[in-house]
């Protein structure tokens, strides 16, 4: 696919204007681009990062099998069950 030379005209301007306002500013349009190497994932990070939906669906599972026991006993109390 080829470009039209009013768009090449187009994106030389704004690519010189964009340059020109870097100089002036100091600063960088789109930020820093600055690639972070992060530390080496340990061994047990690894085995977290490996089961976290199953971990997901333990949390939910206790978290409701934990509110049917508070309703259960709030039932208890008020003589319903």
């Amino acid at each position: 696919m080829t470009q039209s030379r009013e768009l090449n005209e187009w994106i030389n301007e704004w690519s010189q204007k964009i340059d020109e306002w870097e100089k002036e500013t100091g600063k960088t349009l789109l930020g820093d681009n600055i690639l972070t190497i992060s530390p080496p994932r340990g061994r047990i990070e690894r085995w977290l990062g490996k089961h976290n939906h199953k971990m997901e669906f333990l949390r939910t599972l206790t978290s409701a099998l934990a509110a049917a026991a508070g309703l259960a006993v709030f039932l208890k109390i008020f003589g319903v069950i």
